[in-house]
């Protein structure tokens, strides 16, 4: 638990991927690339397919598919991504921040909610710690994050913090 706890902290200031209370990033554009691209405005739905890139400030989402769904509201919405994996890469916002980079088979972000989870084989890492689980879920407005294991008797959330450095780092 008390292992848990330090990762959180440590990947607390990382993951603040687009929280609402932040309006400088809620004015960022959010671009995409991708082989194929489909549109139903009716829906609300978008799907690109093929060596898919999102990009948003610091934040690079990669994978095979990318499904964008609008909720009620327009600035709301849904995306999950799919890869074999599909990876997340996110820069620093400032100084005091690190670079957080993970994979898992899909991620999911709702802006409705501020929450990213990662699912099937989902791996967060930062400064040479690393979560490994099943599924990984992360709110990035309050900081709280939830791993959980698998199926299987033998699958179990593995944690690894590396010592700090000499200078107190």
């Amino acid at each position: 638990m008390i292992a848990l706890a330090l990762l959180v902290a440590a990947l607390t200031p990382a993951l603040t991927l687009a929280a609402t209370s932040d309006s400088s990033k809620q004015k960022l554009p959010i671009n995409i690339q991708a082989n194929n691209a489909d549109f139903t405005q009716k829906s609300g739905v978008s799907t690109y397919t093929g060596n898919v890139h999102l990009t948003r400030g610091g934040l690079t989402l990669t994978g095979n598919k990318l499904v964008v769904t609008q909720m009620n509201d327009k600035h709301q919405i849904k995306a999950v991504l799919t890869g074999d994996p599909a990876h997340i890469d996110k820069q620093p916002d400032s100084s005091d921040n690190e670079v957080v980079t993970g994979h898992a088979q899909q991620i999911e972000y709702s802006n409705a909610s501020s929450v990213i989870t990662l699912r099937g084989d989902a791996v967060i890492n930062r400064n040479g710690d690393q979560i490994r689980g099943a599924v990984i879920t992360h709110n990035v407005d309050t900081g709280a994050t939830h791993a959980e294991r698998g199926q299987g008797k033998d699958e179990r959330v593995h944690i690894t913090i590396q010592p700090a450095n000499q200078d107190g780092s």
